[in-house]
């Protein structure tokens, strides 16, 4: 054979990554959701308009790729206006809550096997949790209270 095949990740190779390997590890992921988030919502628009007979969004960079990332800076810098019967901690906690759990329930999905990240040999998953089913349904779960 060229070479070995990479081993599946076993508990023990888990928690003795260095501290800055898990926030690598972290911002990775997080990149990877967002760019996730960016092209199925162009994707998305693209299909629609597609089906409405019309171009969809083109302005925004090439092909219309950096459209979401224009509505999201537009959304950024609008006004915020707060209903007069409203807990303020709330109101700003809502999302927070809802797209938190969103993003942790991904920590426990294997995304490869063990690699070597500047020299340290690391499973390509955040965490591996006994109880990941149920971690799953829980940050499932927490998410809704973000609509509430």
């Amino acid at each position: 054979m060229a070479g070995a095949l990479a081993a599946d990740p076993t508990l023990a190779d888990f928690g003795r990554d260095p501290l800055w390997i898990t926030i690598v590890k972290a911002v990775m992921l997080f990149l990877f959701l967002a760019l996730g988030v960016v092209f199925g919502v162009w994707f998305e628009r693209k299909l629609i308009s597609r089906m409405q007979n019309r171009y969809g969004p083109n302005r925004a960079g090439k092909f219309g790729l950096l459209q979401s990332v224009a509505d999201a800076i537009k959304m950024g810098l609008k006004e915020d206006l707060f209903p007069r019967t409203v807990d303020r901690v709330l109101y700003l906690l809502a999302p927070v809550i809802m797209v938190v759990p969103a993003f942790l329930a991904f920590s426990i999905v294997p995304f490869g096997p063990v690699v070597s990240m500047f020299g340290v040999k690391t499973p390509l998953q955040l965490v591996d949790l006994p109880v990941a089913v149920l971690f799953m349904l829980a940050m499932g779960a927490v998410s809704v209270y973000g609509v509430v």
